[in-house]
């Protein structure tokens, strides 16, 4: 198997175990609320926390990877978030809840602006799409698999007997759950260490690395565009100016911030939802597992569109097409929701939505990657920055709508959300790289 191939995969491994460490809080929230004693508000508080520092440091640690590779950085990414997760199995109040959720947005904020400068050195453009599309739907697999897993192991320890803490009102294991997910992820970092690479000229003999600027394209395919000679690196505030002064980022970031809003209330609050019509723990776990793994699905089937988008439209209309097609149909899913329909129903327009946010989303990475240039990790990093604002404040805005006019509201701002989405993604060019632009 190529090398590149193998890298891939392994990337998208460490993007399963990262949403598997994501996810699990949300179908472990009701026993986490019995055992610690939290008001509803407190618990979308501590959910939404996590996107909040996850948001926050998307740049800074997406600049560490331009500036010393995506390997080291990612590695040292999976073993932090894998202890932050070891670590939640020992919280004792809402205040060590919210602390563990924000250091695991922090440890975590580096992963895919990092994958995705690991992918452009890797593939050359025409394969961005789908080698993108590889590793985000590691990420999606390990979301839509992580309620199912999650309810399984908690059932899994109380049949064992492994649970080792008295105060357990609720009688699931969730604290075992957390130390073994961190235990595997500390597995998953040194496999990573050990197999993946910076760029292909890191596997070539020394002679073929040393001043040649086009060393990493040797082990490329045929036809790959060499890159252009390294310009002086730039700093984090000159990167961050750099990226501020264009519109092409603004535009990336509200389209990614009104996604998430929206996208966000699959992974936090279904479960609130799917409770609130009387549907028992099991059955929600497996109707989350379900919608998401649409989400798996639509990302698999997003890297070819992606590809073949930009073949037929070009590279200006090639990227922006699948996102305005796919968030408009999201917009008319949420739009079904809010009108009240039966719960099924409800339950296939969010399949339908997850499938088409996540054939959206190879064609949003390869529009970073189109116009990132040497600041691709920064790029990618702005753009979740600001969509991950948005699902920090998902499920406290949501729940606040919820409570005020019900869960046909909470969808209507989600429609909402989508419609700016499709504005943004119409305006996107990615024929302006942001260094020419600014």
């Amino acid at each position: 198997m190529p090398q590149r191939y193998v890298v891939v995969a392994i990337t998208a491994v460490a993007a399963l175990w990262m949403y598997i460490d994501r996810v699990c809080i949300s179908i472990l929230a009701d026993p986490i609320q019995t055992d610690l004693g939290l008001t509803d508000r407190e618990r979308a508080r501590a959910l939404g926390a996590f996107f909040f520092t996850y948001a926050l440091m998307q740049i800074p640690v997406g600049a560490l990877a331009d500036r010393f590779g995506p390997r080291l950085v990612l590695t040292l990414s999976i073993a932090a978030w894998s202890a932050v997760t070891a670590a939640t199995g020992f919280i004792w109040s809402f205040t060590a809840l919210v602390g563990v959720r924000l250091l695991l947005g922090i440890t975590e904020a580096g992963a895919y602006p990092a994958a995705a400068g690991l992918v452009k050195r890797w593939a050359h453009p025409e394969e961005r799409g789908r080698f993108s599309a590889a590793v985000a739907f590691g990420g999606r697999v390990g979301g839509a698999v992580a309620p199912f897993l999650t309810a399984w192991l908690a059932v899994a320890l109380v049949t064992a007997g492994a649970a080792v803490w008295a105060d357990n009102p609720s009688g699931v294991h969730w604290r075992g759950v957390f130390v073994l997910y961190g235990l595997a992820g500390l597995a998953v970092a040194l496999v990573f260490w050990l197999f993946v690479r910076d760029k292909p000229a890191d596997l070539l003999p020394a002679e073929a690395t040393s001043p040649d600027p086009d060393a990493e394209w040797h082990a490329m395919p045929a036809g790959a565009t060499p890159p252009t000679p390294a310009a002086p690196e730039l700093s984090f505030l000159g990167r961050l100016a750099l990226l501020a002064r264009t519109r092409n980022m603004w535009l990336f970031g509200t389209l990614q911030f009104c996604n998430n809003l929206s996208w966000a209330f699959l992974i936090t609050l279904l479960p609130t939802f799917l409770k609130d019509a009387d549907v028992e723990l099991g059955l929600r776990s497996t109707v989350q597992t379900g919608v998401l793994f649409a989400g798996c699905v639509g990302t698999f089937l997003g890297g070819f569109v992606a590809d073949a988008s930009r073949r037929r439209f070009g590279p200006r209309w090639g990227r922006s097409v699948p996102m305005v097609a796919m968030m408009g149909t999201c917009a008319v899913m949420c739009a079904v929701a809010a009108s009240g329909p039966g719960l099924w129903v409800v339950v296939g327009a969010l399949v339908l939505m997850s499938l088409c946010q996540d054939i959206g989303i190879p064609s949003v990475w390869a529009f970073a990657q189109d116009v990132g240039g040497r600041n691709v990790g920064a790029a990618l990093g702005w753009g979740n920055m600001l969509g991950n604002f948005g699902a920090a404040l998902s499920p406290i805005l949501l729940t606040e709508v919820q409570i005020a006019g019900g869960w046909g509201a909470a969808f209507g701002v989600g429609a909402a959300a989508y419609v700016v989405s499709v504005g943004c993604g119409l305006m996107l060019d990615a024929t302006k790289p942001v260094e020419a632009e600014a």
